[in-house]
C-alpha cells in the first residue's frame, strides 16, 4: 500500500469539501420526492429529521477536511521549497468549495418552513436567500 503524501492527502480532502454541496442538494432533492407521498405530519418530520442527520454529517465531514486541507496549505506555503503554485490553486479551489457549501447549506435551512421548530418570520430571508429566490425570498407559499 502508497502511503498518502501531503498533496494526496490535501486533493482527496478538497474532493470531500466539493462534493459536500452536490451531496446535500441529492440529499434535498431525494426528500422532496419521498414528501410529495406522505401526507402524516408525523412521518413528514421524521423525514425532514432524518435528512437533516444526513446533511449534518455531510457538512461536518466537509469542516473537518476543509480544516486539514487548509492547514496543509499553510505548511505547503510556509516550505521555502514547498509547491506554491500547487498550494495557491487548492487554496483557492477550497475557498470557492467553501463558499458553494455555505451558500447550499444557507438555502437548504430555510427550505422546510412548515417545520414546527422553523420560525421564518423572527429571522427574515438572508442574502443568499434573496439571491436564490429573487423578490420571492421569505414568503409561504
Amino acid at each position: 500500500m502508497t502511503p498518502y503524501t501531503r498533496t494526496s492527502r490535501r486533493t482527496m480532502d478538497l474532493r470531500i469539501v466539493q462534493a459536500a454541496a452536490p451531496t446535500i442538494l441529492e440529499l434535498i432533492e431525494s426528500l422532496d420526492r419521498r414528501l410529495l407521498n406522505e401526507h402524516r405530519a408525523s412521518d413528514r418530520l421524521r423525514m425532514l429529521r432524518d435528512t437533516t442527520n444526513q446533511v449534518t454529517r455531510t457538512a461536518n465531514d466537509a469542516i473537518q477536511a476543509y480544516r486539514r486541507a487548509t492547514g496543509a496549505v499553510r505548511t505547503e506555503l510556509a516550505k521555502p521549497t514547498g509547491d506554491h503554485a500547487q498550494a495557491l490553486q487548492t487554496r483557492t479551489l477550497l475557498r470557492n468549495a467553501r463558499a458553494e457549501l455555505l451558500r447550499v447549506l444557507e438555502v437548504t435551512s430555510r427550505r422546510y418552513a412548515w417545520a414546527e421548530t422553523w420560525s421564518a418570520d423572527a429571522v427574515g430571508p438572508s442574502a443568499a436567500i434573496v439571491e436564490e429566490l429573487g423578490d420571492a425570498a421569505g414568503q409561504e407559499d
